[in-house]
């Protein structure tokens, strides 16, 4: 890649980006020989300019998902996809992040610490939907953007407990 791409930080990717480029790729870890690499840090993300689909092994990729809520409901969002053996599961690994009407990300994957209740009600609030109208709420990449695991159920707001236990709330 010679010339220099679209860089843009993981916390102001938009819809539109994914409309643009269905598939983007942590710059951090794929472009050590690039001569803007210095410009990036861990949450920098370029468009993936190889092949589709990209190979779930190719690092860290963020590939455009369809999600669907409980009652229905169809939004977009992304998803990392994901490669069989990860010692806390996919979804770990796959993180599956929807546009919330107001723009906004709206997280499953928690890690170890999670939120607080009153973020979990801010969420459903800007949905305007009940815990039941959302959940669970199923993602899938298209087919043809990604290999490996691309699809996902999720029940509800996932934590990582004590013992590396996968917890689950609403």
């Amino acid at each position: 890649m010679s010339t220099r791409p679209e860089l843009v930080q993981f916390g102001n990717l938009t819809l539109a980006h994914f409309d643009r480029h269905p598939v983007w790729i942590a710059c951090h870890i794929a472009d050590y020989e690039e001569p803007w690499y210095d410009d990036t840090d861990e949450e920098t993300f370029r468009p993936w300019i190889g092949s589709l689909p990209v190979d779930a092994s190719e690092g860290m990729t963020l590939a455009r998902a369809d999600f669907t809520l409980a009652d229905g409901t169809r939004l977009e969002g992304f998803l990392t996809p994901a490669v069989d053996g990860d010692p806390i599961g996919p979804l770990g690994i796959m993180q599956p992040r929807l546009f919330l009407p107001d723009g906004t990300l709206g997280a499953f994957w928690e890690g170890r610490f999670g939120r607080d209740a009153s973020e979990h009600a801010a969420f459903y609030q800007t949905l305007g939907k009940t815990a039941a109208q959302v959940f669970p709420v199923r993602c899938t990449v298209p087919a043809g953007l990604a290999t490996g695991i691309t699809t996902a159920v999720l029940e509800g707001f996932y934590t990582i407990g004590k013992k590396s236990a996968v917890q689950v709330t609403r």
